[in-house]
């Protein structure tokens, strides 16, 4: 079994703001191995790019309590100029928006040939050759003459190559990416996903992969971790999520998915939205939405349990037996 790279345990990340503490992230674990993909998934506002911007510490959150374990070395530790040093070249990420995430007055070979000359100390001719590799391995044409270009002359889908290439100069360990197909045609996101699966095997990087497109992570992973309000709610490989989800958040997002064979006119849709972060201070955070919920929901949350090997869940329907009618008792 490969070892593990990247641990999470018990992370909570809040936001201190004139109208109170957000906890956007409530006590979140997540485990990834070496050469693993990992899909997070969840609406928006369920905790998901700030768990991965905490990662980075990009975050203007505060982290309050919990730890991240990068192969032993715990990043929560480090000093800024410490962690300066891990980002780019053991931990790389890429942004959701590429046109916003590339300077506009670098060229594309200043961009990329950056990472390289600060962590593997290259010389500028390095660095300009170094990307220019890179620009060929993603699978850009003409990289000589793209590496001196601008970013607005490129294409949404070459300027994603561009964030990719920039990502794994330097062969990162961990490659995290926070929704990279968005805005992309679906032309351009199967070829940026083909890229990524490519380069995971080529060069043996894990991945950590933020969506909300279930059809990316069933291409894409090999576990998920479902988020809802800040919290894990479940977590397995991808066939099972796929086959048997547990948890009525989950088995919500599988039915509003469009099929081939189904002859229903309207897809599914859960009741209600999201609610906003730190607007829910007691019980489940789904109970609101939740066609199974009932008074102890309302009241307590649940733990994360391991319902079947390898397959945990955050709900009252799994709990251990006898735990729910204990709280029941309490709440009584």
């Amino acid at each position: 079994m490969e070892r593990v790279l990247l641990e999470i345990k018990g992370l909570k990340t809040h936001f201190f703001t004139d109208e109170g503490v957000i906890p956007a992230v409530d006590g979140v674990d997540i485990t990834i191995r070496e050469g693993e993909t990992v899909g997070v998934v969840g609406e928006s506002g369920s905790g998901k790019s700030v768990t991965s911007l905490t990662v980075m510490r990009l975050t203007p959150g505060k982290v309050v309590e919990g730890s991240i374990m990068l192969g032993g070395k715990d990043l929560l530790a480090l000093t800024e100029q410490e962690m300066q040093g891990v980002r780019g070249n053991e931990i790389a990420m890429i942004f959701q928006e590429p046109m916003t995430s590339l300077n506009p007055v670098f060229t594309i070979g200043d961009q990329i040939g950056e990472a390289v000359r600060i962590h593997l100390n290259y010389g500028k001719a390095q660095a300009r050759a170094k990307s220019i590799e890179m620009l060929k391995l993603v699978g850009i044409p003409r990289p000589e003459q793209i590496v001196d270009e601008y970013p607005h002359r490129l294409s949404g889908g070459m300027r994603q190559r561009v964030m990719i290439a920039m990502a794994m100069a330097c062969n990162p360990k961990l490659l995290i990416a926070d929704e990279p197909t968005t805005a992309l045609d679906v032309t351009i996101q199967a070829q940026i996903l083909d890229l990524m699966k490519e380069l995971k095997s080529t060069q043996g990087t894990a991945i950590l992969l933020i969506t909300h497109d279930l059809g990316v992570v069933a291409e894409m992973c090999d576990r998920v971790v479902v988020m809802y309000g800040g919290k894990v709610v479940e977590e397995s490989d991808v066939v099972t999520l796929f086959t048997e989800p547990k948890h009525p958040y989950t088995q919500g997002l599988m039915k509003s998915m469009p099929t081939l064979v189904t002859e229903e006119r309207r897809l599914y849709s859960i009741k209600g939205s999201v609610p906003a972060p730190g607007s829910l201070r007691e019980g489940c955070h789904f109970a609101p939405r939740c066609e199974f919920a009932s008074d102890v929901c309302r009241r307590w949350s649940p733990q994360l349990v391991e319902v079947e090997r390898g397959h945990f869940t955050r709900c009252w329907l799994h709990a251990p037996e006898g735990e729910s009618n204990h709280y029941e008792a309490a709440f009584s």
